[in-house]
C-alpha cells in the first residue's frame, strides 16, 4: 500500500564544498542559527510520497558545538566532498565521527560535487577506499552542468538506504516548476465542495500531479489541469449552480454510500 513520509536529512561538509548548490538553498547561505533548511520530495513506484527536509550546517567554528543537536532525529546523513579540492576530502572524517556519535548507525551517503572542473585533486580511489574503509555509501559525482540527474540519483540512494527491501521502478524528484504549477492546481481543491472543511489529500494529489508512468495517472492529471484552466467559464454558465472540487470523506460516503 503506497505511504507517504517526511523525513529529516543532515548534509554536511566543509565550507564551499558545493552543498549549498546542491540543494538550491541560497536564501538561506548566511543563516544566522547555523543551519538552513530546504525541502525535497520524491515520489516513488506507484504513491509512495517521501518528503525530506534537509538541515545544511553551516560549517563555522562558532556553530559548531551545535552540530550534535541538529542531527538528532535524522533518518540519514549526506556529505558532500569537492573533488577538486583535496582539503575537503581529508575533512570527512570530522564528518563521520559527528553523524556517528550523534546518529548512531544510520546510512551515510557521499556525494561528489564539482565534477565538471578541470583540476580535479580528489580520484576514484581514494573515493573508493574511503568508501569502503567507513562503510558508507556512494551516490557517485555531481556536477553543475547535469544537476537534475544528480540530485535524483542521490535522493534514489537515500530512499534505497533508508529501505533496503524497497524495490524502483519509478523515481520522480519534484522541480521548483513544478511546484509552483501544482499549488495553482492545489488551491482550487483544498476545501471540500459540499461541506466547505479544508480538505487534507495535498500529499495524495501531489502524487497523481507528479506521476509520469501510468497512464490513467497522466489521464486523472490532464483533466484536472483542463478543468482548472477553463474553471472561469464554468463559473460564468452555470453561475452558483455548480461547486467544482474534490469532496471530504465523510462528504463522499454521504453522497455515494
Amino acid at each position: 500500500m503506497p505511504g507517504s513520509y517526511k523525513l529529516k536529512l543532515v548534509l554536511g561538509g566543509l565550507q564551499n564544498s558545493g552543498k549549498t548548490t546542491l540543494i538550491n538553498s541560497h536564501r538561506n547561505k548566511n543563516s544566522p542559527i547555523g543551519v538552513s533548511f530546504e525541502s525535497i520530495e520524491c515520489f516513488v513506484n506507484e504513491g509512495d510520497h517521501f518528503k525530506f527536509i534537509v538541515w545544511d550546517l553551516k560549517d563555522c567554528e562558532r556553530f559548531r558545538f551545535l552540530f550534535p543537536v541538529f542531527c538528532r532525529g535524522a533518518s540519514a546523513g549526506l556529505l558532500c566532498v569537492d573533488l577538486s579540492n583535496e582539503k575537503s576530502f581529508f575533512d570527512l572524517t570530522r564528518w563521520i565521527t559527528l553523524f556517528r556519535e550523534s546518529m548512531f548507525d544510520i546510512p551515510i551517503i557521499l556525494i561528489g560535487t564539482k565534477a565538471d572542473l578541470a583540476q580535479r585533486e580528489v580520484t576514484d580511489e581514494q573515493i573508493n577506499d574511503f568508501v569502503a574503509s567507513e562503510g558508507i555509501i556512494y551516490a557517485g559525482d555531481t556536477s553543475i552542468l547535469d544537476l537534475d540527474n544528480g540530485i535524483e540519483e542521490i535522493f534514489k540512494k537515500v530512499v534505497q538506504a533508508i529501505n533496503p527491501n524497497i524495490s524502483i521502478h519509478y523515481f520522480h524528484v519534484s522541480k521548483k516548476e513544478e511546484d509552483e504549477e501544482f499549488k495553482l492546481l492545489e488551491k482550487f481543491f483544498d476545501r471540500c465542495p459540499i461541506c466547505k472543511k479544508m480538505n487534507y489529500h495535498s500529499a495524495s494529489l501531489k502524487v497523481i500531479f507528479s506521476n509520469k508512468t501510468n497512464p490513467n495517472t497522466q489521464g486523472l492529471r490532464e483533466n484536472l489541469i483542463r478543468l482548472v484552466d477553463n474553471l472561469d467559464i464554468i463559473k460564468y454558465e452555470y453561475s452558483n449552480k455548480i461547486s467544482v472540487g474534490i469532496p471530504c470523506c465523510e462528504c463522499y460516503k454521504k453522497l455515494f454510500d
